[in-house]
């Protein structure tokens, strides 16, 4: 199961890095087929988003904590299985949409966007009610 956790890591450093690398390009051109069982747009992005929360809360946990990796993997198995896609799926899409430009872009703004709103859906206000 730590293979399965080192590769979401690896496919949200590729996701990032990739991005940076087609914002920096010029080229519109679309390198990868179409992959069978492609996962929709909007719910990679939600995806995408909870993985960052994921890892977010990860990071959190100290480094001497017993069961981080056992931690990961729950956490990433329930959000596969509550979006009953495999982690193939998962690869396949994120790399399919990275692979032009403007959606490599599209996709990385749409996922910030999101877990921008989400973070401003926790946060208290400033003041609180006596």
């Amino acid at each position: 199961m730590d293979k399965f956790v080192n590769k979401l890591k690896t496919a949200a450093l590729v996701l990032l890095a990739a991005g940076v690398f087609f914002t920096a390009c010029n080229s519109k051109k679309l390198v990868m087929e179409k992959p069978d069982h492609l996962i929709n747009r909007i719910t990679l992005v939600n995806i995408l988003a909870e993985s960052y929360l994921i890892e977010s809360t990860l990071q959190l946990t100290t480094p001497d904590s017993i069961g981080k990796s056992d931690l990961a993997r729950l956490y990433y198995k329930d959000l596969f299985d509550r979006y009953q896609i495999t982690n193939e799926q998962f690869e396949s899409s994120v790399a399919y949409y990275i692979s032009e430009e403007k959606s490599a872009e599209k996709l990385l703004n749409d996922a910030a966007a999101l877990i921008v709103s989400k973070k401003s859906e926790l946060t208290l206000p400033n003041e609180l009610p006596n």
